[in-house]
């Protein structure tokens, strides 16, 4: 019996529901009821749930026969399935993202439907005991274990061989020896959890693994040989992952790689060769490291041109860039696809326009001068600049250099500053 078949449907849910549910297409209806995995009180994220979806297999191209640019609009597909579930009333954007639906939950009403109509695929562990669970010989594609009272045991996570998606939102006690080894099938991974170190030597056994999500987690490393799992297409190395200080080499080999974050961790520089990564759409938190040697094994500025599709790239470290050459060779703009651009100096504040009038007069010269070449194309939406205090003098000069950009209305160092196209 297919999951969404109507017979036996509790009468204490809405049956309204179910023709709404009824009217989505088989694809958003999985969309959907992918969302259920996401316990009361976490947020569904659009970004992340979309690579998600990807990621399984729940996004497919209007056309079978496909090329590869029919697969660059795999995340144009799911944004608009993302925002059909807003509109639906399926999903409801939280109360700070109301404009923009960036985050949403779901409401209760809405859980408890598409938790029944999963049943038996999925199994959601929350509090003291499973809020769905999967019968009696039934395969369980998708697990997800949110904050529960007491510690989950790994071995029985280990049951469900078949998974393809795996949320770890809470702790897990591992014994030595344990592995990921049981879950070959896995599409998805998402580990928030302080102790999760010992799976990393075994996560290239995850032959078929899409996305990997670490937060919180003190891995250490990341696997030597993570160019076999060749079908990696998103990293993201978020929160506290601060014991995770370098990157393996081989990840340069990841062709299919389209979306690295490694915003939580303390890399300051990144393995050379990152030219090679030419799928990539969103690169945060990538270390400004001014190459003037040309025999270094360090990526800099020089290895960003060839990414063509970049959409969102946030660089950090930008007070190291003190020539415009330095900045031009990142051509920016040359990214025809760019939406979001961050600039980020160091967290400790970089000033400009304050001091004596020839400091200040160098500080602005640079700082125009490395912004002017970094000028991003008119495709951009949004640019966010971090870490730098400003003098009012400087502000419209600073504007005026980036390309016809808007004045903003707050200049500030630890929040973002965002300057919005010119209508």
């Amino acid at each position: 019996m297919p999951a969404w078949s109507l017979t036996g449907l509790p009468p204490e849910l809405d049956n309204r529901l179910y023709l709404s549910y009824e009217d989505l297409s088989p694809q958003l209806k999985q969309c959907f009821l992918y969302c259920s995995l996401f316990p009361k009180g976490v947020a569904i994220i659009q970004s992340r749930v979309i690579e998600m979806w990807i990621s399984e297999g729940l996004i497919q191209p209007p056309d079978e026969r496909s090329t590869s640019s029919h697969e660059y609009g795999l995340d144009d597909i799911a944004t608009e399935y993302y925002r059909d579930l807003i509109k639906r009333n399926l999903i409801e954007p939280i109360q700070e993202y109301s404009l923009t639906g960036y985050k949403c939950t779901m409401h209760d009403v809405v859980r408890s439907f598409a938790e029944y109509m999963v049943r038996g695929e999925s199994v959601v562990i929350v509090g003291q005991e499973q809020a769905t669970t999967g019968g009696c010989g039934m395969l369980v594609r998708r697990l997800a274990v949110g904050q529960t009272v007491s510690v989950v045991d790994w071995a029985v996570l280990q049951r469900h061989e078949s998974l393809r998606t795996l949320i770890i939102g809470s702790k897990v006690n591992f014994h030595p020896g344990d592995t990921l080894g049981s879950f070959l099938s896995l599409r998805v991974l998402s580990i928030r959890s302080a102790e999760s170190d010992t799976l990393v030597a075994s996560l290239t056994k995850l032959k078929y693994l899409r996305y990997l999500h670490l937060q919180d987690t003190d891995i250490s490393s990341l696997p030597d040989d993570i160019h076999k799992m060749k079908f990696l297409s998103y990293i993201s190395l978020c929160g506290n992952c601060e014991k995770l200080c370098h990157l393996p080499c081989s990840i340069i080999k990841l062709v299919h790689l389209r979306f690295l974050n490694i915003e939580g961790i303390n890399v300051s520089v990144v393995p050379k060769g990152f030219r090679e990564l030419t799928n990539l759409r969103s690169l945060y938190g990538f270390p400004v490291h001014v190459d003037m040697n040309a025999s270094s094994s360090w990526c800099s500025l020089q290895e960003l041109p060839p990414l063509s599709q970049l959409r969102q790239p946030i660089l950090n470290g930008l007070e190291k860039v003190q020539d415009n050459w330095m900045a031009e060779k990142s051509m920016i703009s040359s990214k025809r696809h760019l939406e979001y651009l961050q600039l980020n100096y160091s967290a400790s504040g970089h000033t400009i326009g304050t001091g004596g009038a020839e400091v200040e007069q160098q500080q602005q010269s640079v700082s125009e001068e490395v912004l002017e070449k970094l000028c991003p194309p008119t495709c951009l939406e949004n640019l966010s600049l971090r870490g730098i205090r400003w003098s009012p003098a400087t502000k419209l000069d600073v504007c005026s250099s980036i390309g016809g950009l808007q004045e903003p209305e707050v200049f500030e160092a630890a929040e973002p500053t965002l300057l919005h196209a010119a209508s």
